[in-house]
């Protein structure tokens, strides 16, 4: 499940300063997580350091995801139309949706590195299966596929 799934959104009110202190100021906004917009914000943090210093600099990203599980969707059992997106493929829309901007953000990073004046390294662990943010057992799971992942060859 996705994080933007997961949590709920927040209602927040906009404040100014007045005599040294915060007043309300205008209507109250929702928000909902930000990885419906950037689910990997690699490419978003990229932009906002380019708007704030607008002369060239050479940046330095370091991104450290938080796992990736890669559903599979096959042909074989493929029902069609908005109902079985919606209900019968265990999230998989979701999935797919927060897919599609993570692999544009790496899409156009790797492009921009090839520029000079970004050097990047970037980790994210790929699940074995999917693990459900609200599943009682997300800590166990995880924590088996960690130590998992700490006897393969390339671990240092």
């Amino acid at each position: 499940m996705a994080a933007p799934t997961y949590f709920q959104p927040c209602t927040m009110y906009k404040r100014k300063k007045v005599n040294d202190h915060f007043e309300r100021d205008g209507e109250d906004e929702t928000f909902i997580d930000g990885g419906v917009f950037a689910n990997d914000p690699e490419l978003a943090a990229l932009w906002a350091i380019r708007m704030q210093w607008k002369k060239p600099i050479n940046y330095r990203l370091l991104s450290i995801g938080t796992g990736c599980y890669n559903a599979k969707l096959s042909v074989d059992n493929w029902k069609g139309g908005y109902k079985y997106w919606l209900y019968d493929t265990n999230g998989l829309l979701v999935n797919v949706l927060m897919d599609g901007t993570r692999s544009l953000t790496e899409t156009v990073m790797n492009k921009l590195a090839t520029f000079g004046n970004i050097k990047r390294m970037k980790f994210n662990y790929k699940l074995k299966k999917s693990m459900e943010l609200d599943d009682p057992n997300f800590a166990k799971i995880f924590n088996a596929e960690w130590e998992q992942l700490k006897t393969e060859d390339d671990y240092q």
